[in-house]
């Protein structure tokens, strides 16, 4: 499963600055991030399938030796949740969910909660695999404070390169380039792309998903 993760300007996000980026975005969110949640032997599967020679196999090969305490741990039927985020200041990175965790940045989301809402989406097994394989190869990047804070400023095609990913990323711009990667998405330029624009992407990209299954 692959989920997108929205928080509002509550729990850990509950701060002057994520409530006015909130509000001089249009909504309710302040952050984005994408969250796979697979059973173990389907995490080894898929990180196990990227055997080609580079970064992606590499970073495959070493996330499955840090899950590997986790493992141990786990019953075969018990989902593993990741979550791949950037915040300001930081780079790419990801973290494990679970459900008792004490500080709520590594917990998971539940369906009544005040600070995130999951949008859930019925991608395919190889469109997740593209997406794994996406935030792994875009891992340690930096985080873009200045196109974060120029979000407004409109994007033509003329300004970049589309096949070429960029240095530094924010939060829901990682996310859209995420969902280029699988073929969705494409009229709509990462740069320009808040939180509060992602549940009218996601509702497109669903909707066509339905469409696909029908």
């Amino acid at each position: 499963m692959l989920y997108t993760l929205l928080w509002r300007p509550e729990a850990c996000f509950k701060t002057v600055f994520n409530k006015f980026t909130a509000t001089i975005t249009g909504g309710e969110f302040c952050h984005s991030e994408l969250v796979f949640q697979y059973t173990k032997s389907k995490w080894l599967q898929i990180l196990q399938s990227f055997r080609s020679s580079g970064k992606i196999k590499d970073r495959a090969t070493s996330l499955s030796t840090r899950l590997q305490d986790i493992f141990k741990k786990s019953n075969d039927n018990d989902e593993i949740s990741l979550c791949f985020y950037t915040i300001w200041g930081s780079e790419m990175n990801l973290r494990l969910l679970t459900a008792n965790d004490p500080y709520v940045f590594n917990r998971l989301p539940t369906t009544n909660g005040q600070a995130t809402k999951c949008i859930y989406s019925n991608f395919n097994e190889e469109e997740r695999r593209v997406a794994l394989g996406f935030c792994l190869s875009e891992l340690h990047k930096k985080y873009d404070n200045v196109k974060a804070v120029l979000f407004w400023v409109p994007r033509f095609n003329c300004l970049r390169q589309r096949a070429t990913l960029p240095s530094k990323y924010f939060c829901s711009e990682f996310i859209v380039y995420c969902f280029h990667q699988m073929g969705y998405a494409k009229n709509y330029h990462p740069e320009n792309i808040t939180p509060n624009d992602l549940p009218l992407i996601l509702n497109e990209i669903n909707t066509a998903l339905s469409r696909s299954l029908s």
